[in-house]
């Protein structure tokens, strides 16, 4: 019933996924994994070509560092598709909104933002990085992060990922799910359970320089969001200056900081500005910190 799809560069973490995978998953199942350690495939490309050997009525796109802890989660997959003819596709983290200013696929603002991920630490200890287990599952979104994306085959046909434009492994989830969510309807669901045994990503130099180049092309289309929401310049300058905040840990060269404070527009909002001096500096006097 379910095609997953995986493309791997960690042995382990694949082996360990495959176990948890037969164990957890509770129905008919195929995997379909693509060594991409000597090749470096872009992501987009390995997720279409899987894509298009897959079998199964739903196609499961899964990073390799994850573990279920919640069993028989197909079923809830199923009677989520089942209930609501129009759901095109589910991932377990996601946001309500897409911000014109440029960003990851999260806004930092709780109310637009969905989670439902545990985390593993180097001590072993699982903390829930963020839920809001105040709402309902599933919740509307208009995108979703990469680390589990749930489509309907017919999606794929419809919408596939974009292997010219990204030829990496950053953006492909926010371009997909930007794409399809234009289409279908999207949510988040808070009721699958995954401990993610990596935390976080690379937001470096190469990320930046990617979001920087997508949000750039997508402006016209942007911000996009939930028929429920509306957009305002109060809300794009919280989201810009989160996004200051949370790249003030990363390792980003000055040139590519005058880029992202240039298209962020931060210099215009003095309310920023401590944010600003922020990701500018930061790195500078050695502090490190987590957003």
């Amino acid at each position: 019933m379910f095609s997953i799809i995986i493309c791997s560069i960690n042995e382990a973490y694949l082996n360990a996924l495959k176990i948890n995978v037969g164990e957890s998953i509770g129905c008919p199942y195929e995997l379909l994994v693509w060594d991409n350690r000597l090749s470096a495939k872009p992501i987009a490309e390995v997720y279409n070509m899987l894509g298009k050997q897959a079998k199964y009525p739903y196609l499961c796109f899964l990073h390799e560092d994850i573990i279920f802890q919640t069993r028989n989660w197909a079923a809830l997959l199923l009677a989520a598709y089942q209930n609501d003819p129009e759901l095109g596709m589910i991932g377990v983290a996601g946001a309500k909104y897409k911000s014109k200013t440029p960003s990851g696929w999260s806004t930092g603002i709780p109310a637009l933002d969905r989670m439902h991920i545990l985390h593993r630490d180097k001590n072993g200890e699982v903390k829930r990085l963020y839920s809001d287990l105040q709402h309902s599952s599933p919740e509307p979104v208009v995108n979703v992060d990469g680390v589990f994306i749930c489509v309907r085959k017919e999606v794929l046909e419809t919408v596939q990922f974009d292997e010219q434009f990204l030829k990496g492994f950053h953006l492909y989830d926010i371009d997909f799910s930007f794409r399809v969510a234009r289409k279908y309807k999207a949510v988040v669901t808070l009721s699958i359970d995954i401990v993610h045994l990596t935390e976080g990503g690379d937001y470096g130099n190469n990320w930046v320089e990617e979001t920087l180049r997508w949000h750039k092309c997508n402006a016209p289309e942007l911000p996009q969001m939930i028929p429920e929401l509306r957009s305002s310049r109060a809300l794009e300058r919280k989201i810009s200056r989160f996004w200051l905040r949370r790249l003030s840990s990363e390792k980003i060269s000055w040139r590519n900081k005058l880029r992202w404070i240039l298209a962020c527009r931060g210099y215009a909002d003095p309310g920023a500005w401590p944010d600003l001096a922020l990701f500018l500096f930061k790195r500078s006097f050695n502090i490190r910190g987590r957003y």
